[in-house]
């Protein structure tokens, strides 16, 4: 039985309007092709899909359960028509982006929802990591494209493109007491937390101030334990600003004293063509404006 489209498309059109000639104008057809297509599928199918009044057509019980079928298919073969779009312009069937686990915000996710939306038939999968866990899936290939904290040491073989940028804050627990604007000498002997990567590619001495530290390779993690009092740390504030608001934690540095801002890396092998997809992850992740 060889049944084309575009008489399931008529037919479809035509138990949906109640009407050929509402249908044919739905369409953008003939009513007369649109007569003779409904026609052929009877037809074809042998059944009787409508029963022709002089001013209107009842749907047989037969056309009701073939609608259902026919809609299907129809569905079907739009995405099969988008899926050969979506090959002509390059998209891959698949992409990984890992992100570092501290850098994850609502901004991002909102980006990874626009990128499904343009397309919809892009197999996506996001891993979250630290930031050498980020660097070593892009090295090695599980991930098309990566975002992490800015590195001194990467691998020639990566590409690096500077993301955004995000500003730092010292942050500690509400119940300690300290002046309003500590000076670095209140915090010598206080616990300090900080990001494991730092120690990893040396560049502990940068952050850490005090006698006592401890590592934390999350920042939503160094955030809690902050928060129960363990110590205090720096932090991007963008990832304490609910904590900020509620009280949970309190922001205290000295009077002018501006940490510079730090930034979030995208980055790629150099080997690897960029799609239209992860074109649209880069040029997103761009546009964040500093936090």
């Amino acid at each position: 039985m060889a049944v084309s489209l575009d008489q399931l498309q008529a037919f479809v059109a035509t138990v949906e309007q109640k009407s050929m000639a509402q249908a044919a104008r739905h369409i953008g057809k003939h009513v007369s092709t649109l007569r003779e297509q409904i026609n052929n599928l009877e037809i074809d199918t042998g059944l009787t899909l409508f029963i022709r009044h002089p001013k209107s057509l009842e749907v047989t019980n037969e056309g009701k359960q073939l609608y259902n079928f026919a809609l299907s298919m129809l569905k079907e073969s739009a995405h099969f028509d988008a899926k050969v779009d979506s090959l002509l312009q390059g998209i891959p069937d698949k992409l990984t982006i890992a992100i570092d686990a501290s850098l994850i915000e609502p901004a991002l996710d909102l980006l990874i929802a626009e990128i499904l939306k343009q397309y919809p038939y892009l197999t996506l999968k996001v891993l979250n990591g630290d930031t050498l866990q980020v660097r070593g899936w892009v090295l090695s290939g599980q991930a098309d494209i990566g975002l992490m904290f800015s590195t001194i040491n990467m691998p020639t073989e990566m590409v690096v493109s500077k993301g955004y940028n995000f500003e730092v804050i010292r942050v500690v627990p509400p119940q300690w007491a300290l002046p309003p604007h500590a000076s670095h000498r209140d915090f010598l002997d206080q616990l300090q937390l900080t990001f494991t990567f730092l120690h990893d590619i040396g560049m502990r001495d940068a952050d850490v101030l005090s006698h006592r530290y401890m590592f934390c390779n999350n920042a939503t993690q160094l955030l809690n334990l902050i928060k129960a009092g363990v110590g205090w740390g720096h932090l991007p504030k963008f990832v304490c600003a609910e904590a900020l608001s509620a009280g949970d934690v309190i922001q205290n540095q000295e009077k002018d004293d501006i940490y510079p801002n730090w930034h979030a890396d995208l980055t790629w092998l150099k080997e690897k063509a960029i799609n239209p997809a992860m074109q649209m992850f880069i040029d997103g992740v761009r546009a964040f404006p500093v936090h």
